[in-house]
């Protein structure tokens, strides 16, 4: 665990990053380490696809077990890439076309191209290709896909908009934090598309329902 004295908090313009004030999280992350960033739904922690070593601490943090239902997921770079990592039947990706980049998860069965560590108990894994600046830059710097997970309350949680706040709660946990300033934390869309292309809404979130 990363003591308060190496901890680093990044502090960025959400609106206008500067690339070169992102290196520091690139080359954690290129480590294999966990970082918290801003995201379009709010705080989330962070780690490299190929970072075994991050997947394990991340679902640590997250309480979310290797046989568990729920899907770790991914931000990914293009549609292309997220293709790449999940079968997408061509009713989904139509679907999926007209809503991205934006606040949608997306469910799909993995490919093989996505490690075993990441896939729920089912095979599934989730996709997100958002609308944000932070988050691009990273995932395009990194060169490969960014394991996120959102930083949900909990009955001793501070509020988690206030990057303060985040600090003090986890810099023994965690060794970097981006600062984008205070964001309140608003979840994602998630949908779910099985192989034959059809749809299940599994939480309604700032994403619109779409009419399919």
């Amino acid at each position: 665990m990363a003591s308060r004295l190496n901890f680093q908090r990044l502090r960025i313009d959400p609106e206008r990053p500067d690339p070169r004030k992102l290196s520091p999280a690139v080359e954690a992350l290129q480590r294999g380490a966990v970082i918290i960033y801003p995201t379009d739904t709010g705080y989330a922690f962070g780690c490299a696809l190929s970072s075994n070593k991050g997947i394990s601490t991340l679902r640590k943090l997250k309480g979310i077990h290797a046989k568990h239902a729920k899907p770790l997921t991914m931000l990914v770079e293009t549609l292309n890439d997220m293709g790449r990592y999940g079968v997408m039947p061509n009713t989904a990706f139509r679907v999926v076309r007209r809503l991205l980049p934006g606040p949608y998860t997306m469910v799909l069965r993995a490919t093989s191209d996505v490690p075993r560590a990441m896939k729920n108990r089912t095979g599934e894994v989730g996709m997100r290709l958002p609308d944000h600046k932070v988050c691009n830059l990273l995932v395009e710097h990194l060169g490969e896909p960014l394991l996120t997970g959102s930083l949900t309350p909990g009955e001793d949680s501070p509020e988690l908009e206030d990057p303060a706040e985040l600090e003090a709660r986890y810099n023994r946990d965690i060794g970097l934090m981006i600062d984008g300033g205070h964001i309140w934390p608003e979840p994602s869309t998630v949908l779910r598309f099985d192989e034959r292309g059809d749809i299940e809404v599994l939480r309604e979130g700032q994403g619109e329902i779409p009419n399919w």
